[in-house]
C-alpha cells in the first residue's frame, strides 16, 4: 500500500509537469476565428526571442529542458511521499526507482505524441480560418519563410493613433493572460467577440476551474497593418514572446497574430475576432 501511494504521488506530480507552457497561454495556444486580414510584417524591433539564448541552435532544445523538471518533480514526489511515510529516505527502493522511470517514459510519448497532433489540431473553428489552414504558409502570409515579410499596410483613419494602439496592445495582452490564468472569463468577454468568448469558454474549463500561473517574458508587439471594411476598422497585431509555467523553467518561444476589429462611433472597443499561431 505504501509503494503504491508513492508512485500515485510521483506520477501526480510527473503529470502536473507535464503541460506544456503552450496550453497554459491565453487561448490555449490554438488558431480560431476570423483569418487575418494582413501579411505579417517584418518585425523592426528584435528577432522572435529564443527561450535559451546560449544554445548553439537558438530552435533547438536542452535535452532535458522541461522534461526534467518532469523527472525532477516525480523524484521529488517519491521522496516527499516515502518521509510522510514515516520512513524518510528508505522508502525509496531500487523498484520503484525504476518504476519511475518507465512512469515518465509513458509521460515523455505522451507529451510527443501531442505535440506532434497540436499542428493538425491548433486550426479550429470558422470557415475564413479553416480555408485558410489547407493553404501553405506562403498563401496566409503572402512569402515563403525565408523570404523577407511585407511591410505593414497602414490604411487607418484619421484618429487611428499607432504608437497608443500598441502600447494598449502589450497591455492587454498581460491582462488577459492573468485572467486567463484566473479563470476570470467574464472579463476576458470584455476583450473579445462573442464567438470568440464561446471557443475561449470551452478551451479554458478544458484546463479546469483552477488557478493557473503563466509567465511571459521578452514579449514584443509589432502591427501588420490596419484597413477599413465597411463599418469595420480591421488591425494585425503579431505578439513574439516566450511563455513559461515557472519562473525558472526554459519556456517555449511563441508567434501568434491577433486580428482585431472597432465598430464605427465614438468609445467603441476593439475586439478580438481571431487568433493565428505563426509557429
Amino acid at each position: 500500500m505504501q509503494r503504491f501511494l508513492t508512485i500515485a504521488f510521483a506520477l501526480f506530480l510527473g503529470l502536473s509537469f507535464s503541460i506544456d507552457a503552450d496550453a497554459r497561454r491565453f487561448g490555449g495556444g490554438k488558431s480560431f476565428g476570423g483569418g487575418m486580414k494582413h501579411r505579417q510584417a517584418q518585425q523592426q524591433q528584435k528577432p522572435a526571442p529564443q527561450p535559451n539564448k546560449q544554445a548553439p541552435n537558438a530552435g533547438a532544445k536542452p535535452a532535458m529542458g522541461g522534461f526534467g523538471g518532469m523527472l525532477m518533480g516525480m523524484a521529488a514526489g517519491g521522496l516527499l511521499a516515502s518521509m510522510f511515510m514515516g520512513e524518510g529516505f528508505e522508502g525509496l527502493k531500487m523498484m520503484d526507482m525504476l518504476i519511475f522511470g518507465l512512469i515518465a517514459f509513458v509521460i515523455f510519448k505522451l507529451i510527443a505524441s501531442r505535440r506532434r497532433q497540436m499542428p493538425q489540431a491548433a486550426t479550429a473553428g470558422g470557415p475564413a480560418m479553416q480555408r485558410e489552414a489547407h493553404q501553405p504558409a506562403q498563401n496566409i502570409f503572402g512569402s515563403t519563410a525565408s523570404a523577407a515579410p511585407a511591410p505593414a499596410v497602414i490604411n487607418a483613419p484619421a484618429w487611428f493613433n499607432e504608437s497608443s494602439f500598441l502600447q494598449a496592445a502589450e497591455s492587454h495582452f498581460n491582462a488577459l493572460q492573468q485572467h486567463w490564468d484566473a479563470n476570470e472569463m467574464e472579463l476576458i468577454a470584455e476583450f473579445v467577440t462573442p464567438e470568440m468568448l464561446t471557443f475561449l469558454s470551452n478551451e479554458r474549463n478544458s484546463l479546469g476551474d483552477g488557478m493557473q500561473s503563466t509567465y511571459i517574458d521578452d514579449l514584443s508587439v509589432q502591427l501588420d497593418g490596419v484597413d477599413q471594411e465597411g463599418e469595420l476598422t480591421i488591425a494585425t497585431l503579431t505578439f513574439h514572446g516566450v511563455a513559461k509555467t515557472s519562473r525558472f523553467d526554459q519556456g517555449e518561444a511563441f508567434s501568434e497574430s491577433w486580428r482585431m476589429e472597432r465598430k464605427e462611433g465614438e468609445n467603441q472597443p476593439w475586439l478580438i475576432a481571431g487568433i493565428r499561431q505563426n509557429a
